[in-house]
């Protein structure tokens, strides 16, 4: 499978340490919500086919960041939460996983 430039940035920012993560949003003066909303707008742009164990960790972290969102309790979108965040680690995972393959 093949991804577009735009969707291994995103992922190589996600699978990003949370201190790598920390130190993006600081230089671009953004929230941790714009990580999510780079890798929402690089998945949903057209792949081609995507199939298999990639696409489904695609779907995984894609659940994930909406969960987050959906998730009032917590405030998932600090500095804090990158480091602290279960949902965070979750998606390092999948994307460093689907980033080895």
């Amino acid at each position: 499978m093949t991804l577009r430039p735009a969707l291994v940035e995103a992922l190589v920012l996600v699978a990003s340490s949370a201190e790598e993560q920390a130190e993006w949003v600081r230089r671009l003066r953004v929230g941790p919500d714009e990580i999510a909303l780079m890798f929402d707008d690089a998945w949903r742009a057209p792949q081609g086919e995507l199939t298999g164990e990639d696409l489904a960790g695609l779907r995984a972290i894609d659940a994930i960041l909406d969960e987050m969102t959906v998730d009032r309790t917590v405030d998932h979108w600090s500095v804090v939460a990158l480091a602290e965040g279960v949902g965070w680690e979750r998606a390092r995972v999948l994307a460093r996983g689907i980033l080895d393959r």
